[in-house]
């Protein structure tokens, strides 16, 4: 809208002038000052028409710009999140692909792994039948013999137990035959002699297994007497009435086991010894002792003498006959055979000193 604007001022004014004049009589010259003002007034038209249009047309651009912006917003968000989504399709796809690869790998180590230990397994299935096998022939040989032992030690007990009570025994035979071979016309005399018979024959019998079983509280009574002078006896036998200054190094005995292991690859070192011994102390000899079987510069392995592998061998059938002796269950027959089969295919050897 066009609009006109009025301003008024006065605008000052001063100066001099020269100025001559002719000779009436005598002429001159001289200067005359002057000053004022002047009244201005000034009217200003100001037309805004082109200003105005020029605004609407900047205001028709701000909104085509406005409305560009928002559709460039729409698609420059609409193209991110189609990025975003390849993006992640992208992640996902190789994150599964990856997992499913790494585990068709490990399944394929899994299943060389099991087929591997599955033939072992049958390897091991097939020695496992074979050593039963030679348990089973050597225990029916072994029962074989101690059969016809245990038949012996009874044939020899009813032997000795008849020969201990024989007049006994040789009475209550008479008797008996008297009592079945007399007639019956005479069968109450009969049954009082033979009830009288049989009372001292069973009286002997009482009196003589009342004087075994007394003779054996007797040597069982002794010997719990004489025990402590029997252990003492011993116990001297070993001991050295000696004296020493010094401190003397004492032995205690160790196990100690070599094994491989079946879950990794590599061998498997163990070291045992009685309970009485601290845990540091225990520790200490650990080490020593596995130095001691580890290392070949200090010591070497030999073989067993026959002398010695036979004392082990007799003690170990010992051991293993009093123990499985009463073994009715499969599963124990089963490890009392193994293990005579590991026994005797058991190489022996000492560890000695180098």
């Amino acid at each position: 809208m066009s609009y006109s604007e009025r301003y008024s001022t006065s605008i000052p004014y001063s100066g001099s002038v020269s100025y001559s004049y002719p000779a009436s009589q005598n002429g001159g010259s001289g200067s005359a000052h002057y000053s004022g003002s002047v009244p201005v007034n000034v009217t200003i038209n100001v037309n805004t028409g082109p200003f105005e249009g020029s605004v609407d047309r900047f205001k028709t651009s701000i909104n085509a710009l406005g409305a560009s912006v928002v559709a460039m917003h729409a698609a420059q968000c609409a193209a991110i999140q189609q990025t975003a989504n390849d993006v992640s399709a992208s992640l996902i796809k190789g994150f599964f692909g990856t997992i499913n690869t790494e585990l068709s790998q490990q399944l394929q180590a899994l299943d060389s792994a099991i087929k591997a230990s599955f033939g072992l397994i049958q390897q091991q299935n097939k020695a496992v039948t074979e050593k039963n096998d030679v348990m089973e022939n050597d225990y029916n040989r072994i029962s074989s013999r101690y059969v016809k032992i245990f038949t012996d030690l009874d044939n020899e007990c009813h032997k000795r137990i008849f020969a201990l009570d024989k007049q006994s025994f040789n009475l209550s035979e008479k008797v008996v035959k008297n009592l079945l071979s007399e007639s019956p016309g005479n069968a109450a005399a009969m049954n009082l002699l033979g009830i009288e018979e049989m009372s001292s024959s069973k009286t002997l019998v009482f009196v003589s297994s009342l004087n075994r079983k007394s003779f054996e509280v007797l040597k069982i009574l002794h010997d719990y007497i004489t025990q402590e002078s029997t252990i003492g006896s011993l116990i001297d036998s070993f001991l050295v009435n000696e004296e020493t200054t010094q401190n003397i190094s004492l032995c205690i005995p160790a196990i100690w086991i070599e094994s491989d292991m079946t879950e990794a690859q590599g061998i498997n070192h163990e070291c045992f010894f009685s309970e009485y011994i601290d845990q540091q102390e225990k520790q200490s000899a650990t080490e020593k002792v596995n130095t001691f079987c580890i290392n070949d510069s200090d010591s070497k392995w030999k073989p067993i003498g026959e002398f010695d592998k036979a004392s082990l061998n007799r003690e170990f059938n010992l051991l293993a006959e009093s123990c499985f002796a009463s073994a009715d269950e499969e599963t124990e027959q089963r490890i009392y055979k193994i293990m005579l089969s590991l026994w005797q295919n058991t190489q022996l050897s000492f560890l000695e000193k180098s």
